[in-house]
């Protein structure tokens, strides 16, 4: 008797926590075929393939599952992800503005519109949509950090400064707040600041990798080469994304050109 669709599934999502994203992708083929009806099977391939930086295998299975069950939000907003990091950012928005449609009041979908509105430079537009999350959920952390980026993009660095406070407020555990308002502040070189907030960043959520990358910079800049190469490898220990091989990669050499720098 054959593996049945739930077995598959409960091993499945075992695996991707795990990290085993080819053998999770094996247990999601083995949901679709043990049920191909069943979109809930497609929808988690598509994850499992999106993790091992298979973007067209991912929008192929998402795809499929939305053919079964075309008003799932979660698949929707999984497929206008993947879609927004290919940088296809009209099928992004198709996808996101049918979440909005489907369920107006989602304040998720309107920031992942104003998102892809933002990377296309449409600013306007990305603060009006920024701006109708808030007017359904003003407490939308989400909503805030992002509206946060937009004035960092633009300049606007006190607007920035005060929609990433105020996020924090509403929710004085979220890192990325912190990590942003760092980035902020490093590029505003204010460097006290900049590792005041990163290192909060670190001690709400160890494993948010790219809060490394910050404080090594930091620490390359005020000279302090040991620590920026600890920060640097904290970063290589707990990256292991198939999409950050690139970063990975510059920043393992980085690290060798400071080894060889402290070396003399």
């Amino acid at each position: 008797m054959g593996t049945t669709f739930d077995e598959n599934l409960s091993n499945g999502i075992a695996l991707m926590e795990s990290g085993e994203y080819a053998a999770a992708i094996e247990a999601f083929k083995g949901c679709t075929t043990a049920d191909p009806g069943n979109a809930e099977g497609y929808f988690y391939l598509g994850e499992a393939y999106s993790e091992s930086g298979k973007s067209d295998d991912a929008i192929a299975a998402l795809r499929k599952g939305l053919e079964l069950a075309p008003a799932d939000l979660d698949g929707l907003t999984a497929l206008g992800d993947i879609y927004f990091e290919a940088g296809k950012h009209k099928d992004a928005l198709a996808c996101y503005r049918k979440v909005t449609e489907l369920s107006p009041k989602d304040c998720d979908g309107y920031v992942s519109m104003g998102l892809v509105y933002n990377a296309m430079e449409r600013t306007d537009e990305a603060l009006k949509a920024f701006e109708r999350a808030l007017e359904f959920d003003p407490n939308n952390v989400f909503a805030l950090n992002a509206m946060g980026d937009l004035y960092y993009g633009l300049g606007e660095n006190d607007k920035a400064i005060a929609a990433y406070h105020r996020g924090i407020e509403i929710d004085p555990t979220d890192a990325t707040a912190r990590f942003n308002l760092g980035e902020l502040y490093y590029d505003m070189d204010d460097l006290e600041a900049a590792e005041r907030e990163t290192l909060e960043a670190i001690r709400l959520d160890p494993e948010f990798t790219m809060s490394y990358l910050t404080l090594g910079n930091i620490c390359i800049d005020e000279d302090r080469t040991a620590e920026a190469i600890k920060h640097f490898e904290n970063y290589l220990k707990k990256e292991h994304s198939p999409q950050a091989r690139e970063m990975i990669a510059e920043v393992k050499a980085v690290v060798e050109g400071l080894k060889e720098e402290l070396r003399g």
